[in-house]
């Protein structure tokens, strides 16, 4: 090794200055010169060996070499002071002896001879544990980047490297972090040096190479391959809540590998008594990641499991009854979703088979070619969306059916009460109808206020819900007739505004329309309520018409003020207009007639058009003003935003629509005139004249196209709903 190239700093922090820092100094200096593999040079005698003992004259002058560079590290280490003791001699270890000695510290302590390790060599071991560092690092950085040609490399030439700890203060293993990184080849690769039992290592949190599998999507071929090696892995629980992989690949919503791992984990596991609570946490995280075909099949298997509770008191009909998107009710498809909705078919043999032979992984594999030329046409999704209601459906059924089984006490026990309340807040129509059908004795369930679940659809101002009522004929006048525990009857909760109902009515643009709705709600359900109840009193002394007067107070202002800032934006728009035209009919196109005064072009037919589209501009626009100038100086009591008020806006919006249309059209029958032909220039300006309508097309058409459906339309609620209890 030469000596040239190095300073001080690259092997001490700080020079050697006396006895005060020796001991340090001398730590640093001795690791340098034993990770060089120089320090047998300074261990050896002060003279130098002979040639006939070191054989030729090549090995002697290896040996000085290395001499030499041990005494330059040790020289160039030292203070001016320290270094005119050493600096005639010629041996490293005549330097170090002397140091020592003007230090008074002895030549050599114990400390400084290698002799914990006695079956190595002392100078090995250091280096071995810096090699062996160094291969785990670059075996960490292979995974990481994918190298599969480095990783074999490295694997081939070091096989204990797939035992080695990669991450400090972890115990995982490079198959762990393959596994994360979701390399099949790499991990089958590490397979092959591993044992089985080596495959059950578990890092810091009891967490297998199978549990990391289940937290990442896609990593259902890397779950074959490692059950292949060992099944053992499917059955061990972690450290931190004890759950098993196919559970925690349920807990991060990943489909596939939770099929896979259901499958191949006996249903005799899962439901043996001992691991109850392990198959209870399962199915209602199956219910809350959307897997209900599993849940269904886990149900079949054993119906009394809904009602069983993990350690936080939650069970899958629980579960079920919070899942608001599970069930067609509360989708909120648009127009052309619904259409596409109700065409697709999802067919009752894609359903799991109560078959144990069965496996999931086979109808999803027949799923997804049946869905293939869906995904096609890009409506996979819908597709998806129905399949899962109808499995949804299914564990509803077979939920209701089990519910009928139960004793009073073991309905209370199983929160059946508490998930029919829950439904109900989330206007999951379906989970009451089918629930009460089988169960007719839970029509009068009531929450802690003691509302029955017509009560909470008014007070959620849940639409669907409530149109229930109606199909049950004479019990309909039943319930107008029951009070909560405030004194309120269902009307006063009509006149309400809860925290939920608001977040519903955000929903609906403007607080005009949100005013139209509340007082839609309020007379709907003063249509069911007998006349003696409508003027009775709650518990604060309030009649429904003052709880309602008081508590829209503030949104009748706020519904002004959102008409009156249409109305001045759109007036100052039809004035616009209103000028143009008017302007336009004294300056025809081609000019008068000197004197006759009659327009030159009146014999054209696009002049004729031309003058009937500006005059019908002309009277729109002034329509929309007068319309508008109305809405600014109309009264504003809460009855006007039922119909009176809603309908001056939409004469007016439509006034306005009509009025830009036929300017535009106007404006592009004299630009023909002009330029005679001319396509080069009439076609571009045709094209952005259209400009104009398309855009209040869509920044005014849906409010326009919403105010008229909710003042005009059929309605949010079903009076025509078929008897169903």
């Amino acid at each position: 090794m030469e000596a040239h190239n190095i300073c001080s700093s690259a092997i001490v922090g700080e020079v050697l200055k006396g006895q005060e820092n020796y001991a340090n100094w001398r730590v640093c200096i001795r690791n340098y010169l034993w990770v060089r593999d120089l320090w047998d040079v300074v261990e050896e005698t002060s003279e130098p060996p002979k040639q006939e003992e070191i054989g030729d004259e090549a090995h002697l002058k290896t040996w000085w070499k290395r001499n030499v560079s041990a005494l330059h590290a040790i020289q160039i280490s030292c203070a001016p002071n320290m270094l005119s003791y050493i600096v005639d001699m010629t041996t490293a270890n005549d330097a170090w002896k002397t140091l020592a000695q003007k230090c008074q510290q002895p030549p050599m302590p114990a400390e400084d001879a290698i002799t914990p390790m006695p079956a190595e060599d002392a100078l090995t071991q250091p280096v071995a544990v810096v090699v062996e560092r160094t291969h785990t690092l670059e075996l960490v950085k292979s995974i990481s980047r994918s190298d599969l040609e480095n990783t074999f490399r490295l694997l081939k030439e070091n096989p204990h490297l797939v035992n080695a700890k990669i991450f400090v203060n972890t115990e995982r293993k490079p198959l762990h972090f393959a596994v994360t990184v979701g390399n099949l080849v790499m991990v089958d690769e590490l397979l092959r040096y591993m044992s089985e039992e080596d495959v059950k290592i578990q890092d810091h949190w009891g967490r297998t190479a199978l549990h990391f599998a289940a937290m990442s999507p896609g990593n259902t071929m890397i779950a074959e391959s490692l059950i292949r090696k060992n099944e053992e892995l499917l059955t061990i629980p972690d450290n931190e809540v004890g759950v098993i992989p196919l559970v925690l690949a349920c807990q991060r919503g990943h489909k596939d590998i939770a099929h896979y791992l259901y499958n191949e984990t006996t249903p005799a596991y899962l439901l043996s008594p001992e691991n109850q609570t392990q198959a209870v946490s399962f199915l209602c995280w199956c219910v809350d990641s959307k897997l209900f075909d599993v849940a269904l099949d886990m149900l079949r298997r054993c119906p009394r499991l809904a009602f069983a509770k993990t350690n936080n008191q939650w069970n899958a009909v629980l579960a079920l009854s919070r899942q608001h998107s599970a069930f067609l009710s509360s989708s909120g498809l648009s127009f052309w979703q619904r259409m596409i909705y109700s065409r697709l078919k999802v067919k009752r043999s894609e359903v799991l088979s109560s078959d144990d032979n069965v496996r999931i992984n086979t109808h999803q594999q027949q799923d997804q070619k049946e869905t293939k030329n869906f995904m096609m046409q890009g409506i996979k999704q819908i597709y998806d969306l129905k399949q899962t209601h109808f499995y949804a459906h299914e564990l509803l059924l077979l939920i209701s059916n089990s519910i009928s089984a139960l004793n009073v006490e073991e309905i209370h026990q199983s929160s059946v009460v508490e998930a029919i309340i829950n439904a109900a807040q989330r206007g999951m129509t379906e989970f009451i109808v089918e629930i009460i059908k089988t169960n007719p004795d839970l029509l009068g369930s009531v929450d802690k206020d003691n509302r029955t679940i017509f009560h909470i659809a008014v007070a959620y101002r849940q639409e669907k819900l409530f149109s229930l009522i109606y199909g049950l004929e004479a019990l309909k006048y039943d319930f107008p007739n029951y009070r909560d525990n405030y004194c309120n009857n269902i009307l006063h909760l009509a006149g309400q505004l809860e925290p939920q109902s608001q977040l519903k009515l955000d929903q609906i643009s403007g607080a005009a329309l949100q005013m139209q709705r509340e007082l839609q709600w309020f007379k709907e359900v003063e249509s069911i309520v007998p006349p003696a109840f409508k003027e009775r009193e709650n518990g604060n002394g309030k009649t429904p018409y003052e709880v309602f007067d008081q508590i829209h107070a503030n949104l009748v202002k706020k519904g002004e003020q959102w008409m009156k800032d249409i109305a001045q934006s759109s007036t100052i728009v039809g004035t616009l207009i209103i000028t143009i035209t008017f302007a336009a009919l004294f300056t025809v196109p081609g000019g008068n007639n000197q004197d006759t005064g009659i327009p030159i072009l009146l014999t054209k037919k696009l002049f004729k058009l031309f003058i009937i589209l500006d005059a019908v501009s002309l009277f729109s626009s002034s329509t929309s003003v007068l319309v508008f100038v109305g809405i600014l100086t109309s009264r504003y009591s809460k009855d006007d935003f039922l119909t009176s008020l809603p309908t001056k806006l939409i004469i007016g919006l439509l006034a306005l629509f009509i009025s830009i249309a036929t300017m535009m059209v106007a404006f592009c029958s004299t630009v023909i005139i002009m330029l005679k032909g001319q396509l080069e220039l009439v076609i571009p300006i045709v094209l952005l004249a259209a400009i104009p309508i398309c855009l209040f097309v869509w920044l005014q058409f849906p409010l326009l196209w919403t105010v008229s459906i909710s003042t005009y339309g059929p309605g949010i609620f079903d009076r025509k709903v078929k008897k169903w209890f």
